[in-house]
């Protein structure tokens, strides 16, 4: 059945020490509205809202209020291996059983009876024109709203294994494949890449498109780069900068900054890697994520970036971007210094205002509805404090001096 849940999340303001800039970790498990914490799949609807597969069904997630969606509500298995939205805001999911949409009212189910190259689907995406791709352990099927078409090795694809499906602004398909290497479809023929052109491995895990049209390919190797011109420019691997060769998804934001998750099967090792032009800091569990087991990566509206691990779900938010935003320079805060009371005018913006130590002890939160407020400050000891406004699109620090 359908649940509807009022979050109560979990704020972690931490610096990555000498690995990188300083991040802000939100958390969110079950104690929050995920019906599981192991988490398969994520994705952002046009609405800004959050999708989440899980290993007990759909969460959708409106930054206040979660909705669960399981077989009750339609959906064709609890158990999803992939979630994606499609170029008409339809949620599609992918399971052992089939595949299942929501078109914002109710859920509609899809199986080989309908067109399906087979039920067990690894990957879901959607093309510019409003089709749907999926890729099976059998091939790769193509729905465009009334007919199915599949193909299969014997159409080009270079493998009947299809591990991760992309779409560039060409509206060209990429699929990665598990030992055939990735291949390009430009709706009539199929192009394929392997280690042959200068890819670290031939099993293509994940793969992220930038503004500029870069294909960044996942391996368990290291990432390999395409540029506009679909020829090879780069290998990254751990000895430039990744946490580790291990690589389980790439999303890349609006300032074409790329995100890896990794996670080392063997030894453990997992977390999120970013790098921006030349630079890379990476994060783990000691920086605040949930769990180094990363599954899925993927950014929203406001280039937070949503991760999904098998111990729950952690909203990266960077936060030294935002400290010099210019919604800041509307917010009022008087006095400061402050002693025993302390008003803040937001100016007409709404969010929540959080107090923090300089050691990231939260010591009070704070609703804002545009209104002017008095913070209760009475109890700080004379010292220096942050106070940290999430505000609709961004978030800004700012330095509080208490006498």
């Amino acid at each position: 059945m359908k649940k509807i849940i009022q979050t109560s999340f979990l704020i972690l303001l931490l610096a990555a020490g000498g690995r990188g800039m300083a991040q802000h970790f939100t958390n969110y498990t079950t104690a929050d509205g995920l019906p599981s914490d192991n988490v398969n799949g994520v994705a952002v609807d046009a609405s800004n809202h959050k999708w989440f597969g899980t290993q007990a069904g759909v969460a959708e997630f409106n930054d206040t209020v979660w909705t669960v969606y399981t077989t009750a509500d339609g959906l064709i298995d609890d158990y999803i291996n992939c979630i994606a939205v499609d170029q008409n805001n339809n949620i599609w999911v992918g399971t052992d059983v089939g595949a299942s949409k929501f078109d914002g009212s109710g859920w509609t189910s899809y199986t080989t009876a309908n067109g399906l190259i087979d039920n067990t689907i690894n990957y879901i995406a959607g093309d510019r024109s409003g089709g749907v791709w999926f890729g099976t352990g059998f091939g790769l099927s193509w729905y465009d709203g009334d007919s199915w078409t599949s193909y299969t090795m014997a159409d080009g694809l270079p493998n009947n294994l299809v591990s991760y499906i992309a779409v560039d602004e060409l509206n060209n398909k990429w699929i990665g494949t598990w030992i055939g290497g990735l291949a390009k479809f430009d709706g009539i023929s199929f192009t394929t890449f392997t280690t042959a052109d200068s890819l670290l491995d031939n099993n293509i895990i994940t793969l992220a498109i930038d503004p500029d049209n870069n294909k960044w390919i996942g391996t368990y190797y290291g990432v390999s780069v395409l540029d506009n011109n679909d020829l090879w420019v780069a290998n990254y691997t751990a000895d430039d900068g990744l946490l580790n060769n291990f690589v389980k998804d790439l999303t890349v934001d609006s300032k074409g900054v790329i995100w890896i998750g990794m996670h080392d099967d063997y030894t453990q090792e997992g977390g999120v890697t970013k790098y921006n032009k030349g630079s890379w800091a990476s994060y783990t569990v000691s920086d605040g994520l949930v769990d180094d087991l990363i599954r899925r990566l993927c950014t929203d509206t406001s280039d937070n970036v949503w991760v999904a691990t098998g111990n729950g779900v952690s909203k990266i938010t960077d936060q030294n971007a935002a400290i010099d935003d210019p919604a800041g320079a509307s917010l009022i805060i008087y006095p400061n210094p402050a002693d025993s009371y302390l008003t803040i005018d937001p100016a007409g913006l709404s969010g929540i205002l959080y107090i923090y130590d300089l050691t990231g002890n939260l010591l009070g939160t704070y609703p804002l509805t545009g209104e002017a407020i008095q913070p209760d400050v009475c109890a700080l000891k004379p010292g220096i404090y942050l106070l940290q406004f999430i505000l609709e699109q961004t978030i800004v620090t700012k330095k509080l001096i208490i006498r």
